[in-house]
């Protein structure tokens, strides 16, 4: 008791921040864990119907469990965000409103997974992965709801990219997020 007494209001706040991420970066390796798990595996399988197994391994790798499928769906968003070089908070703050309208919760897999993404820059294999969820998808969606996907996708990207107001602050979004979304668009529209 007198430890936590003798410390200043700094240090505390120091020491919490970093219990709570270590906390998270258990809850995430956790995560990985039982998405590469056989049950994980099977469980996504069967509540997606998805049998590329490559699809699998990399949803496994990024941690990504059945629950937490969303995430994958919002993930060119968090590209989005990090277009330039960092995702700051009111990229962050977009993207998870965005998710929330989606329906993800705070208590989510989903939730955990956009968060750990937005905080550190996901790996590569989140773009393999994601374009072959896309396609996985779009086998089994009408050309209208295709396009309905697209657009939504494209709205949500862009809604991103204004939340930091673009390079010089104005609202509008830099050339660098602009390009990500043309290439966003572009690969979903190849997916078909």
């Amino acid at each position: 008791m007198t430890r936590l007494k003798n410390k200043s209001p700094e240090q505390r706040q120091i020491e919490s921040d970093h219990f709570f991420a270590e906390l998270e970066q258990q809850i995430v390796k956790q995560l990985r864990e039982d998405a590469s798990s056989p049950e994980g595996r099977e469980e996504l399988i069967r509540s997606t119907g998805i049998h590329d197994t490559e699809l699998i391994d990399e949803l496994g790798k990024l941690g990504v469990t059945a629950d937490g499928l969303m995430a994958l769906r919002l993930f060119p968003l968090v590209l989005v965000a990090w277009a330039e070089q960092n995702a700051d908070a009111s990229e962050r703050d977009a993207v998870m409103t965005q998710a929330v309208r989606q329906g993800v919760r705070e208590d989510s897999t989903a939730w955990v997974l956009l968060d750990q993404w937005l905080q550190k820059r996901p790996p590569g294999i989140g773009v393999d992965a994601w374009k072959r969820y896309t396609h996985e998808m779009f086998t089994e969606m009408s050309n209208v709801a295709q396009n309905r996907l697209i657009e939504l996708t494209e709205k949500q990207m862009t809604s991103v990219a204004k939340a930091s107001g673009g390079h010089l602050g104005f609202g509008k979004v830099s050339a660098k997020e602009k390009a990500i979304i043309h290439q966003i668009i572009e690969s979903m529209k190849r997916q078909r």
